[in-house]
């Protein structure tokens, strides 16, 4: 959702994913993405496969004021505070790398 409204709103500021899940099947609209985008990837997600992961890499590379991170080891959602595969660590430096995000793109 967040990859999409990022493409399709001009109105977008700045955009940050966690999980985004689906956004392969999307990456056709990649050239229409003139918010800054952050994305964050866990690497074992089971619902965004390697190959799809290695596609969303490949396309927002290619796009100013884009970038993504990923978290070796970690499956979706290890930043939902209190959901099965939360991982305190990952999340901290996940939300600090957005805070940083924001505040450079929104100041």
């Amino acid at each position: 959702m967040v990859f999409l409204t990022a493409v399709r709103y001009d109105g977008a500021d700045a955009a940050v994913a966690y999980h985004g899940g689906d956004t392969d099947k999307y990456l056709g609209e990649v050239d229409g993405l003139d918010a800054p985008l952050l994305m964050h990837l866990a690497e074992e997600d089971e619902f965004i496969s390697k190959a799809a992961q290695a596609e969303i890499k490949a396309a927002l590379a290619k796009i100013p004021n884009t970038a993504v991170f990923s978290y070796p080891g970690l499956i979706h959602a290890f930043s939902r505070h209190n959901g099965a595969h939360y991982n305190a660590a990952a999340a901290a430096l996940a939300n600090h790398r957005t805070s940083e995000f924001l505040h450079q793109q929104l100041r």
